[in-house]
């Protein structure tokens, strides 16, 4: 029986539902460590990672670790999670972040700041699955010396990126798990796929792209999460 394709998502309910299903698929085909990326500017991620922190309470029980990259970003959760009974941590935590009985681990928002700690923690996850919602480690770059940003970019090669989107000024970059890496465009009759790419795209890569298919660059990513919905459920 082929699968039905999944297809861009138009909401932000729908973008996270497929974070959380693509994020679950990895883990299950044996992948342990993960990334789900939801790359708009203005996105508040809490209520993301609550979604998400409910689906693995329904998988692991209490048997996980929400883990933040500040203590107040995790007493935040604490406050607003009360009805998941959920273990929350901060990244500071070290062991004490990952028992034992764990059975999975969810890092929220983890910063280039943060990138040892989080490449430690990880360490001692082993191979129970470790998930990364929404990092970002690429940021800071100023002041971030050669080694750490080769000590971060070992560290992200070993992730699988589940789920990734992304809004262009043309169209969308998206990947879904397990389809491949797409470049979407934005056409007068709605988004259209443009392109499936074995490996995720640089900009220069994308730019290309929609130079040969248009003939117009579309490198600038789009600023706002709100034109960019509208655009899609048009």
């Amino acid at each position: 029986m082929t699968q039905e394709p999944i297809l861009l998502p138009d909401n932000l309910e729908d973008a996270t539902e497929q974070a959380i299903a693509a994020t679950h698929q990895a883990i299950a085909d044996g992948a342990n460590r993960v990334i789900a990326d939801l790359r708009f500017p203005e996105l508040k991620v809490m209520p993301i990672a609550y979604e998400f922190a409910a689906s693995f309470n329904q998988r692991y029980g209490k048997a996980w670790q929400a883990i933040f990259s500040d203590a107040g970003a995790a007493a935040l959760a604490k406050r607003e999670w009360a009805d998941l009974d959920v273990s929350v941590r901060g990244v500071n935590e070290g062991r004490r972040a990952i028992r034992e009985e764990d059975q999975a681990f969810l890092m929220i928002e983890p910063t280039s700041v943060e990138v040892e700690l989080v490449e430690k923690l990880a360490q001692l996850a082993g191979d129970r699955p470790f998930v990364m919602l929404n990092p970002r480690l690429e940021n800071s770059e100023v002041g971030l010396g050669l080694a750490a940003r080769q000590m971060r970019d070992r560290f992200l090669s070993t992730f699988e990126t589940a789920y990734y989107i992304k809004p262009l000024e043309l169209g969308a970059l998206w990947r879904c798990y397990p389809q491949t890496w797409q470049v979407w465009q934005q056409t007068e009759e709605g988004m259209q796929s443009m392109a499936e790419v074995a490996q995720r795209p640089s900009s220069e890569d994308i730019d290309r792209l929609f130079k040969q298919k248009t003939g117009k660059q579309s490198g600038s990513f789009l600023g706002r999460l709100q034109q960019f919905l509208s655009a899609l459920a048009r």
